[in-house]
């Protein structure tokens, strides 16, 4: 009803010399693909929307769980504390960037980091004796099941 009364109203106004019946015939068809597209399009945005919001609020859980746990476990320390609130944006560490991180010393660092690989917080990467790699890894593991939603 409302394509047919915007069609209406195009051929009363006659905004061309010439075409007016071909532009007001294909508007009919243009508005009718627009809506249903519209539709679609929105109900995706809607449902990805969704999706990303319940992402999100696994991966705040994952942190404050993590939080307090960390809290509560019997070795935490300053260092590892503030190493925690800094994983989000550093999911991945050595030992020299947690130094930089916390502007504090390589055995200070390394306590911290060891306090979070103990309670699983923190998983060594490398397979190596040195310059070893730290990953807050269910923390990335949320966010790639967060990508794949983006893939859809």
């Amino acid at each position: 009803m409302r394509i047919g009364l915007a069609h209406v109203q195009f051929e009363t106004i006659h905004p061309y010399l010439d075409g007016n019946g071909r532009i007001g015939r294909l508007l009919i068809t243009l508005l009718l693909d627009w809506e249903s597209w519209m539709n679609f399009f929105l109900e995706g945005v809607a449902t990805i929307a969704d999706e990303a919001v319940a992402a999100v609020r696994e991966v705040f859980a994952l942190i404050s769980e993590d939080r307090q746990r960390l809290l509560a476990a019997p070795g935490a320390s300053v260092m590892s504390i503030r190493l925690i609130e800094q994983l989000p944006m550093h999911p991945v560490v050595t030992i020299p960037a947690v130094v930089k991180l916390l502007k504090t010393t390589k055995p200070t660092a390394g306590k911290a980091v060891q306090v979070l690989e103990n309670l699983g917080v923190l998983v060594e990467k490398s397979g190596k004796q040195r310059n070893r790699k730290f990953a807050y890894a269910a923390y990335l593991e949320k966010l790639r099941a967060g990508t794949e939603i983006e893939s859809r």
